[in-house]
């Protein structure tokens, strides 16, 4: 009874959370960028982010996810020749050796491994050019982004492998919701022993690895390529804010640096996380119908603000802010259970403070 009944008022009177307002004048030098709250999706700043771009090794980000959620971590992969002999950055695999898919999956994001992400490749889809028109469907299909064609796993330069700053934002999005990949993009060291080189492997963002350290940061990808400039995605998490910033085409990974901490100050300084929980009962505006959510609800305000809720007849729930505009919608009937509710004839639903109809309501 009285969980029923705050969540009652709180769909009746404001509560605290924000507005997504974002300045137009923030001093970024990378040709695009934008930050995110991961929970919501919703923008919270962004320069060029629909403009087609070279995502450079910030591609293994796609590759990884696929693999993580389309194969099986303790396979043993069999390296192929083209593998080993990959351009670019290496973990040093030889042809014919065996490694765990898993192992090669973190490897291809700690060290930037190209190798690895050939093989990876090729062993999930049986070639190459096989893997990127699953990758490319995947992404399609499953992670809802429409500007992004890849034509190789790992990100080396072709004219045709291109992406926007906000389908990388949401390929990032989808990726950290699963648990096996948070733990590989937020390591900072790998033990790394193959038939040819025993190390340690090191992360390559420096946020991450703590050369430039940034309260919160949780995991990071970086990339360069002459054609591409410096590119980079970074994660990070203060209370229960989490944000996702991607810059590319720095002309510096100085200024990439500098850019994503230009960004993630903007978000956790001005930007609050909102969420109404899974099991909330929310009613109409007429009172026909009850709403009992099968889902959490995330949205993003403005730190100063302090939203309300307010729902429809037609079951749209609308997060309104102090000057009355909606910041974000949700369509009840596609996230909770709905259930119609018929009110006694001797109580009116616009006597909403009338303790009969909140009675009726407490026992339904």
């Amino acid at each position: 009874m009285k969980k029923f009944f705050f969540i009652f008022i709180l769909a009746l009177i404001p509560f605290a959370s924000t507005t997504v307002s974002a300045e137009s004048d923030l001093p970024l030098k990378s040709e695009a960028g934008i930050i995110i709250d991961a929970k919501s999706g919703n923008v919270l700043y962004e320069k060029n982010m629909n403009k087609s771009m070279y995502p450079a090794s910030l591609t293994k980000v796609a590759t990884a996810i696929y693999a993580i959620e389309h194969g099986d971590q303790n396979e043993l992969v069999t390296i192929s020749k083209k593998a080993a002999e990959a351009d670019g950055s290496s973990v040093f695999i030889e042809p014919g050796e065996e490694i765990e898919l898993s192992k090669l999956i973190a490897g291809m994001l700690i060290n930037s491994g190209n190798d690895a992400a050939i093989a990876i490749a090729e062993h999930m889809s049986g070639s190459e050019k096989l893997f990127m028109e699953d990758l490319n469907e995947f992404l399609r299909k499953e992670v809802n982004v429409t500007d992004t064609h890849f034509t190789n796993p790992h990100g080396l330069f072709d004219k045709d492998h291109v992406t926007t700053a906000s389908d990388l934002a949401k390929i990032t999005q989808y990726a950290m919701k699963n648990e096996t990949f948070r733990e590989y993009f937020g390591k900072k060291e790998l033990p790394w022993e193959v038939e040819t080189w025993d190390t340690t492997l090191v992360t390559h963002h420096k946020m991450l690895k703590g050369e430039l350290p940034y309260k919160g940061i949780t995991g990071g990808k970086t990339g360069f390529v002459s054609k591409s400039g410096y590119t980079l995605i970074s994660t990070a998490t203060r209370g229960e804010q989490d944000l996702i910033a991607v810059t590319l085409k720095a002309p510096s990974d100085k200024v990439a640096y500098s850019d994503t901490e230009l960004l993630f100050n903007y978000g956790f300084e001005n930007f609050k996380s909102g969420k109404i929980d899974k099991k909330s009962k929310l009613y109409s505006a007429d009172y026909s119908n009850s709403y009992m959510l099968n889902e959490d609800l995330y949205y993003t305000h403005l730190i100063s603000d302090e939203p309300s809720l307010k729902t429809s007849n037609d079951g749209i729930l609308s997060i309104m802010n102090q000057q009355g505009e909606a910041i974000e919608s949700f369509d009840l009937k596609t996230v909770a259970d709905v259930r119609n509710t018929v009110l006694p004839a001797t109580i009116k639903p616009e006597t909403i403070d009338d303790s009969k109809l909140l009675n009726f309501l407490f026992n339904l």
